[in-house]
């Protein structure tokens, strides 16, 4: 490693870094639309979480910048500007049984730091500014300024770095600490879609009636759960079809409820999880229900939604050597007011055309006489390896790792997209586990020593350029 005062103070700040990140992690920063105001445009505890990471950098003597309660920056320096890309905005923590400890509470167990927001991206946030308080510290001339700009909006559209786009000044180069080490160089295309069925409520009174359908949320979680409520239906016969697929089958006042459970995961990596929703559709042809039409809408979903990831039966599977193969997520289901509709998430490789993709959508879509709406659409990213962005980092993991380093592909989408000549940077390594978007999320100690110097030295390496 370079500068050993730099990577000596890292050492010696950990534990207050620690402290500080455990006093974002007791900030319950998860989007709640009904909780958004003109105040805080995602909701009280957003701002919360801002303006306590703000407070952290103004008392390293940064300057500091809340924007609206929807981003904000801590810098220091003179000149060229650098970006460093975090987000403070977590994603629900699902069923609270399924954490070894409190999700909103910080907890250090047998080497790890477990918590809501600890990878995904509290942690790194938190590094990269005590990362950037080690170089200032370190008694070197800052040749360039560094901004950490800091998001609430990046689980949900991006909507917080758009407004900074709109007054601030955009870096000429930055890094996220939300993604993978090395360096991720590539990321998928992202297409967010909805697909919706008006459907005839006529019923039969010879069969049981599936009167409600619910499961999922966010497009970006493999949902691990669904509920279905059955009128006129006895729980015995329904168990033997559903009980096979992980199923709690019940009697309740005036009707059956089953729950189906499957494993949530992140939807750019949808094989690790379990998909609720998919599960029901592959056993929907061997139940009887009514409405008629609704039976009959589930069986065409079944068969676009087949239990796979790589959205074969949508006509869409494509892969290439940069950044692999295309990945699909059911990601939520329902049924209300004669409607049901579906939620999905798909991210593409880097060399796939957009209209590929959406126009296989439309065409299946089309075929199966369902209404399709494409919510979000995010291109890929792709920044040469040979880079002087790519080739700094790489030298700065290099250096402290002792690894050789190369770059890597990542299905997921990060600021990097947002922002001009950006890439991710950690904070995972190739071996850590992966638990972002999932119960017990964690990072072990020995990650966040690691990375924090990994930015130190990474900052450091930028500084001495002219």
């Amino acid at each position: 490693m370079g500068n050993e005062r730099l990577h000596d103070i890292v050492d010696a700040d950990f534990d207050d870094m620690l402290a500080s990140l455990s006093e974002l992690i007791g900030i319950r920063s998860v989007l709640e639309e009904n909780e958004r105001s003109k105040s805080h445009p995602f909701g009280p505890r957003m701002t919360e979480a801002l303006e306590k990471f703000l407070n952290t950098a103004r008392k390293f003597g940064f300057r500091t910048a809340n924007i609206d309660n929807m981003s904000g920056y801590a810098e220091i320096g003179e000149g060229h500007l650098l970006g460093v890309l975090v987000h403070l905005d977590v994603m629900p923590a699902g069923n609270a049984e399924n954490w070894k400890s409190p999700p909103f509470e910080m907890t250090v167990a047998d080497g790890r730091v477990y918590g809501r927001g600890v990878s995904d991206d509290k942690g790194p946030a938190v590094s990269s500014l005590y990362a950037l308080k080690a170089l200032a510290g370190s008694g070197v001339k800052l040749n360039r300024r560094f901004r950490v700009i800091a998001g609430l909006d990046e689980e949900s559209g991006f909507r917080c770095i758009e407004r900074y786009k709109k007054s601030e000044e955009i870096p000429e180069m930055s890094f996220s600490p939300d993604g993978m080490f090395p360096v991720v160089n590539a990321e998928k295309g992202i297409i967010h879609f909805v697909m919706r069925r008006k459907i005839s409520c006529a019923d039969t009174v010879r069969l049981p009636e599936l009167s409600a359908i619910g499961g999922g949320d966010r497009f970006n979680i493999v949902p691990d759960k669904l509920e279905l409520f059955f009128r006129r239906a006895s729980a015995g016969n329904l168990e033997l079809v559903l009980m096979p697929i992980g199923a709690v089958v019940k009697n309740t006042g005036n009707g059956v409820l089953a729950q189906v459970h499957g494993k949530s995961a992140h939807a750019m990596e949808p094989r690790k999880g379990e998909n609720a929703i998919q599960k029901f559709l592959s056993v929907v042809g061997s139940l009887d229900f009514g409405p008629p039409e609704l039976h009959a809408e589930l069986m065409k979903l079944g068969a676009l939604f087949k239990m796979e990831t790589d959205g074969a039966s949508l006509g869409i599977a494509s892969s290439d050597d940069v950044s692999g193969a295309l990945t699909c997520n059911l990601a939520a289901i329902s049924f209300e007011d004669g409607v049901i509709s579906v939620k999905g998430d798909i991210r593409y490789p880097v060399t796939t055309s957009g209209d590929f993709v959406t126009g296989g959508l439309e065409k299946s879509a089309g075929e199966a006489g369902w209404e399709l709406e494409i919510a979000s659409h995010s291109p890929p990213l792709f920044v040469p390896p040979d880079s002087e962005l790519v080739k700094t980092l790489l030298d700065a993991y290099e250096s402290v790792t002792g690894e050789i380093g190369y770059p890597i592909s990542i299905g997921g989408g990060t600021y990097c997209k947002a922002m001009p000549n950006a890439v991710s940077f950690g904070a995972s390594f190739p071996d850590d586990e992966d638990t972002a978007h999932r119960p017990n999320e964690y990072l072990t100690l020995e990650t966040m020593r690691k990375m924090t110097h990994i930015y130190a030295e990474a900052l450091a390496r930028f500084n001495e350029m002219i």
